[in-house]
């Protein structure tokens, strides 16, 4: 079912084995179970020996799976390398959400984000999965991040429905702690 009015672009970035692609699918789940239409494509070549992983889902009214440069609404940075090589996607008024340890990313990138009115976030996704001793698990801290922002059907409690449907036993139990305290982050942010 397709939604009048509502459209949504993501990319979704990082490198293999950072879970990029379950990602992009409990961002599709999310909105398919919610009866909103979202399409999906991803680029992972060189996956498997670290290379570059891409995800590009459409929710909402929308035809193509593919996104154009200047035309994502949302950029999520599984790596801060590769939200650098894709920030190009985001739209104006975007928003980007970063996985690094660091207070502030390349300044020209953030200066040309400010100037177009992109929202940006750095979260330290690794240190969040980390302290629950799922290194892998980064992912769920960025979208436990994105969920704190309330955009429909990307909302806490579609995404963690997603996340209960797809993951199961202790992958599930320790990807849900990781994913709340992405959440939560997200909530001390936006204050």
């Amino acid at each position: 079912m397709r939604s009048k009015g509502l459209s949504i672009e993501i990319i979704c970035a990082g490198i293999g084995g950072r879970g990029v692609l379950l990602a992009s699918t409990l961002l599709i789940d999310s909105a398919v179970r919610k009866n909103v239409y979202a399409i999906g494509s991803d680029e992972y070549g060189m996956s498997q020996r670290g290379g570059s992983v891409i995800s590009q889902v459409k929710i909402g009214n929308v035809k193509s799976p593919i996104v154009g440069k200047g035309r994502a609404d949302i950029l999520l940075g599984f790596e801060e390398s590769e939200f650098l090589r894709n920030v190009s996607y985001l739209k104006k008024k975007g928003i980007g959400i970063v996985n690094t340890n660091k207070s502030e990313i390349d300044r020209k990138v953030t200066d040309a984000l400010k100037e177009r009115s992109v929202r940006l976030y750095l979260l330290d996704a690794d240190e969040i999965a980390r302290r629950e001793g799922l290194f892998l698990a980064s992912n769920m801290a960025v979208l436990g991040f994105l969920s704190s922002l309330g955009i429909e059907p990307l909302t806490y409690e579609n995404l963690k429905e997603a996340i209960i449907y797809r993951l199961q036993g202790k992958m599930l139990e320790g990807n849900l702690k990781v994913f709340e305290n992405g959440y939560r982050k997200g909530l001390e942010i936006l204050k």
